[in-house]
């Protein structure tokens, strides 16, 4: 390898430190450099992070959303004789505010960007979504709207970078373990079914829902990385299932019979199955629920039920998703590693107290 320097932003978030440890154990040449959001957020991954990792990084605490101290870092960091900077912090709420999402998203990336030139002789690759795109695309949030226009940005306004975007769908725990260190995206819907017991929720049976786990993420996105440090050409990569994405209902049904054997186990009553109902009959049987008091369907609490459908909402009616592009192999298919997802999370929330949660 010619360059010298691998620098991650969001080093500590799902993706992020997944991405560090693969790229430790493949012993690069290069050093590698973590930029966290804060000390308590540094500290916090040190003491969960692998020897490998913590043997060799340099970590460094930095408020990107502040332009001066992200150029600032310049000074901290110097200048290497070749950096690839590796930009995954991001706000990942599908319900922030528009001004919110800009902010961790957009601003973020500008501020980044302006480091990369600052720091000389870098390559920028940018961690996007396969749920956006920059064209031709509907946004269902502003997660999504703010991510297409972070690649606009980046791309209209810093060529020199030669950046890359690397789009990944909705990731979820390792392959083998199921282990992960955020748990975002479907993973509210588990404790909806778990704690909440639904006797049926909304959403198109049929349609898929594209997962993919962390280490296939970490080990494309490392791909990629490894190729800009040897000096490859820029391009971008979509790490999406595809074909290997399971419908909505067999994910469902999945998640219910993992839960399940642990209830057996326990000694606990089992889950019953979930049916999956289009909006419109949803909507009806919510309604009917409150205005006839129905009480043999028992229902979460209203303000909590209402705040995670309308989240997942979006995405249970139009599960539009980008194709995979350009990775090293096709994506593990959901079937062989989601037990291992849902046992995981099982192990490390089903006895949390309830609490409101978010889908981001």
């Amino acid at each position: 390898m010619t360059a010298d320097r691998v620098l991650v932003t969001g080093a500590g978030g799902a993706v992020g430190s997944a991405f560090l440890a693969r790229l430790a154990e493949r012993a690069p040449a290069a050093g590698l450099v973590g930029v966290f959001s804060g000390e308590a957020s540094r500290d916090a991954y040190l003491e969960r992070a692998p020897r490998a990792v913590t043997d060799v990084l340099r970590p460094v605490v930095c408020d990107l959303t502040d332009e001066d101290a992200t150029l600032a870092l310049t000074g901290t960091l110097g200048r290497g004789r070749r950096t690839v900077l590796v930009h995954a912090a991001a706000n990942v709420s599908w319900s922030a505010s528009p001004e919110a999402a800009r902010l961790g998203n957009v601003a973020v990336t500008r501020n980044t960007a302006r480091l990369a030139r600052a720091l000389g002789d870098t390559r920028f690759l940018l961690l996007s979504s396969a749920y956006t795109a920059v064209d031709d695309w509907e946004y269902r949030n502003t997660y999504e709207e703010s991510k297409a226009e972070a690649e606009r940005l980046l791309k209209r306004d810093f060529a020199d970078l030669d950046p890359s975007v690397f789009s990944c769908s909705l990731v979820v725990g390792h392959s083998a373990t199921g282990a992960i260190s955020r748990f975002h995206g479907i993973y509210p819907l588990l404790g909806l079914v778990e704690r909440y017991e639904p006797p049926f929720l909304p959403g198109d049976r049929d349609g898929l829902i594209d997962i993919v786990p962390v280490d296939w993420v970490a080990s494309e996105l490392c791909a990629m990385t490894e190729a800009l440090l040897a000096g490859g050409p820029a391009r971008d990569v979509v790490a999406s299932a595809g074909e290997a994405a399971p419908r909505l209902s067999d994910l469902v049904s999945a998640v219910v019979t993992v839960l399940n054997r642990a209830r057996r186990v326990e000694g606990r009553p089992e889950l019953a199955d979930v049916p999956l109902v289009p909006y419109r009959r949803w909507d009806f049987l919510r309604r009917s629920v409150d205005a006839w008091k129905v009480t043999e369907i028992r229902l979460p609490n209203r303000q909590f039920l209402d705040r995670l459908i309308g989240i997942y909402r979006p995405y249970f009616e139009n599960a539009r998703v980008r194709l995979p592009e350009n990775t090293t192999c096709p994506a593990p298919h959901w079937s062989g590693y989601v037990d291992g997802v849902v046992e995981y999370w099982r192990t490390a929330n089903v006895r949390r107290p309830p609490r409101v949660a978010s889908a981001s």
